[in-house]
């Protein structure tokens, strides 16, 4: 999906729990912000292969330049801070 005149991914969780404590990450593509929530998605492969290692963890960022939470792969994350 394109946003603000770039191609973008649009990731989404499958699984999510909200966050209790005070986490704030910084990404690589300058997203940067409190976490809210921790998500976790599944590829539909993993239900036909069992040595299928399909899921990922997401990170539900509150970025203040941004207009919504925004989902974030753990691998795009550069900084983590308890705050």
């Amino acid at each position: 999906r394109a946003g603000d005149g770039d191609a973008m991914t649009v990731h989404h969780a499958d699984f999510a729990v909200a966050v209790t404590q005070q986490v704030e990450v910084t990404t690589r593509d300058g997203i940067n912000g409190r976490v809210i929530a921790l998500g976790w998605w599944t590829e539909p492969e993993a239900s036909r292969d069992p040595e299928f290692l399909s899921t990922g963890t997401l990170y539900l960022v509150v970025d203040p330049k941004k207009p919504r939470p925004v989902w974030v792969p753990e691998g795009d994350l550069v900084a983590v801070r308890m705050v």
